[in-house]
């Protein structure tokens, strides 16, 4: 089976331990963020089918699973999809271009301004999603940030106290990659659970990589289906592999396919495979 992704592959074939198949159980020795990670997850709310992601408020279509494809705007932190924005800059009157399309305000014309209206709706008003973005420019590097991990770690925590599922996420890589933080498998597991609750594919495909590495096939395959239910491709080709070896029963099979279009289907639209082709390019 072909499981994980870019940034985490490696995390996906080592379950690492005893982590795997115990639900959120981790040592909680040197612990310091907040987090309790001696929290038990039980199964009926680790393995409950998550509500989709909120539309778009501009194609009014639910917003993509990858958060690459989700814009947030700097100046007023409206969310839209990549298709709707580069929509927006193409068919838009010269002089509307480089204004938000909901609140009007200039587009920054830098990195740097960008980041910096980032900042001040942050210090103004808690903004969580900015919180994030933030964490991952500190993370990178990226748009004239300054490469920080302490700071990243500082904002991914912050933003996952406030229930951004994308934040667990990111936390549960530091922890799995070990790079601005001690490697940790448990406290890994602990944000991958806690992201994957709130309907983040990604985390909720890499429990079922974990798990199928551990040879717990049964929980792996509850995992994958439950992502593939909510569109994501990965965990979609991973059932079908189940289903050749006997893992994944037909009727499971063929439920999950029939859900697995139904999301797909609820997320594409003509713009949003203009802008994908665009990005491709």
């Amino acid at each position: 089976m072909s499981m994980g992704e870019k940034e985490s592959k490696s995390k996906s074939k080592k379950a690492g331990g005893n982590t795997v198949g115990k639900l959120a159980t981790a040592a909680s020795a040197n612990v310091n963020d907040g987090f309790d990670y001696d929290l038990v997850i039980n199964g009926k709310e680790l393995f409950k089918q998550p509500s989709p992601k909120e539309d778009c408020p501009i194609c009014f279509l639910r917003l993509p699973n990858e958060d690459v494809k989700i814009f947030c705007q700097s100046c007023c932190g409206k969310m839209l999809c990549a298709g709707c924005n580069d929509a927006h800059i193409s068919a838009t009157a010269p002089a509307e271009k480089s204004k938000c399309p909901f609140c009007r305000t200039e587009q920054p014309t830098s990195y740097a301004e960008n980041i910096e209206r980032y900042h001040q709706r942050m210090e103004a008003n808690d903004d969580v999603e900015v919180m994030f973005i933030l964490g991952l420019c500190y993370k990178r590097g990226d748009y004239g940030s300054p490469q920080d991990g302490s700071k990243a770690l500082e904002l991914y925590s912050k933003a996952a106290k406030l229930g951004h599922n994308a934040a667990h996420y990111y936390l549960a890589v530091c922890y799995a990659n070990g790079d601005i933080v001690e490697k940790s498998m448990n406290k890994s597991t602990y944000h991958y659970q806690l992201a994957a609750i709130g309907g983040h594919v990604n985390a909720r495909h890499n429990l079922g990589c974990l798990e199928y590495g551990a040879g717990n096939t049964d929980l792996a395959f509850k995992h994958l289906m439950i992502a593939a239910n909510d569109g994501f491709e990965l965990s979609m080709k991973a059932v079908r592999e189940g289903y050749k070896h006997g893992f994944v029963t037909q009727d499971d099979l063929l439920n999950t396919t029939r859900a697995h279009v139904n999301s797909v289907d609820e997320m594409r639209s003509d713009d949003r495979d203009r802008s994908a082709g665009l990005r491709q390019a």
